[in-house]
């Protein structure tokens, strides 16, 4: 009985934690009720994970963004770089939430980072190793600098 009670409490410190799942924040809609930044919201502070794609696992940029774009019935591709190509550009000083941002970190094409336009010049996104989901502005100097173009998914 002793080894069960140390493995229980290290189960309910974890789902306390968010580990296991996460719940919005009381007054906030479930994911994939609302709108899409709705559902992005609900998963601030649900840690990254490379390959990450459902707020269990928890999420990687892109895995963030195709799935809370997949509860609303929108499919996206897996991939920052091919997210870039789906729906059609706008420009920075026309995003309206829900917009897609993307950022070039790293100089390639290929390895972009994605978030999700919410409005007052801020996105949320899932940001590295280490790191949760979080809303950042947009026009701070690091995402500024790095600033690649917006696609807007759903018009």
């Amino acid at each position: 009985m002793r080894l069960c009670i140390p493995a229980l409490a290290a189960l309910l410190f974890l789902s306390g934690c968010g580990w296991f799942s996460h719940t919005p924040a009381p007054g906030r809609p479930a994911p994939g009720q609302g709108t899409v930044v709705d559902t992005v919201r609900s998963q601030i502070g649900v840690p990254y994970a490379y390959g990450g794609d459902a707020p269990d696992k928890g999420f990687d940029c892109s895995g963030l963004v195709k799935w809370a774009y997949s509860l609303h019935g929108v499919v996206l591709p897996r991939r920052a770089a091919d997210q870039a190509a789906a729906g059609f550009h706008v420009s920075k000083g026309k995003l309206r939430p829900g917009d897609l941002v993307f950022f070039n970190t790293s100089r390639k094409k290929t390895s972009l980072h994605v978030g999700v336009f919410s409005g007052r010049n801020a996105f949320i996104h899932s940001p590295s190793s280490g790191g949760r989901v979080r809303e950042d502005k947009l026009f701070a100097p690091y995402w500024k600098n790095t600033f690649y173009t917006a696609r807007r998914i759903i018009d």
